[in-house]
């Protein structure tokens, strides 16, 4: 098959949990490009979540909130919020549940208790910094995704009571999951980008590791999982390479011949 765009999940493909970005895999993406390869980026991240890693891949076109909100060299395509009578559902539910959200809105999130402990659990590993949410900041912002901060099993009456959202976990143990529109996920976005620049979706080769990688993965031509994605990621890709810690990103260019 000739592809002619690879687009690439941020945490756990091409950056390792908790580390920088290899000196590896960078070089692979420069080669992509070299070989006049599309590349893009498709994350749960926001946009001021992403920023180093633009900076460093040269990365210009890029998915961020799961689908919500797209940009195509460096300029706006798609955006998809939250109605404000969803966010009050959620917001509603989560003071009755002494439960903490995470606002995400197009250029700042903000956080509506910095003392939860599942709060600085979920950002003791990163270099951006929580602020507190004003009372009306859901209604003042265009809101694309939510963090909600609570165990596995108190998630379940959101997903209930809320079905026009779509709650996963970041990993396996996580005590927050993203919240998102049901009818958005990274297929959305993808889908929306590779329109706008003519190609079609089995022309698309894709990496991803987490829940939120799956449909990005059905949807392409060419589906790889990492090393260390969970099994349902796998089962849903075409091929499995090595772990992002592994440079397994690298492996498996080299593997399908695309550098």
């Amino acid at each position: 098959m000739n592809y002619k765009v690879v687009i690439f999940d941020i945490d756990g493909t091409i950056l390792p949990h908790g580390k920088t970005l290899s000196n590896a895999t960078k070089d692979a993406i420069q080669r992509l490009k070299e070989k006049n390869m599309k590349v893009v980026i498709a994350t749960g991240r926001a946009p001021y979540f992403s920023e180093s890693i633009m900076e460093e891949t040269g990365v210009d076109s890029m998915i961020f909130f799961n689908g919500s909100y797209v940009f195509h060299e460096g300029k706006e395509l798609f955006k998809n919020t939250i109605e404000k009578q969803v966010l009050n559902k959620v917001h509603l539910l989560s003071n009755d549940n002494q439960h903490a959200l995470t606002f995400l809105a197009g250029k700042s999130f903000k956080v509506t208790d910095l003392s939860h402990p599942f709060v600085k659990e979920a950002y003791m590993n990163d270099s951006w910094v929580p602020e507190l949410a004003p009372p009306q900041f859901w209604m003042n912002q265009d809101i694309y995704q939510l963090f909600l901060h609570c165990d596995l099993e108190e998630e379940l009456s959101y997903q209930t009571k809320i079905p026009e959202l779509d709650f996963r976990r970041w990993s396996s143990g996580a005590r927050t999951c993203d919240v998102n529109l049901t009818n958005s996920n990274k297929a959305v976005g993808i889908t929306k980008l590779l329109e706008r620049i003519g190609i079609a979706p089995d022309e698309a080769v894709a990496f991803g590791d987490g829940l939120n990688d799956i449909e990005m993965l059905s949807l392409v031509g060419m589906g790889v999982a990492m090393g260390n994605a969970r099994d349902e990621v796998k089962q849903a890709a075409n091929m499995v390479t090595l772990s992002s810690e592994e440079d397994g990103v690298r492996y498996g260019l080299e593997r399908l011949g695309l550098i």
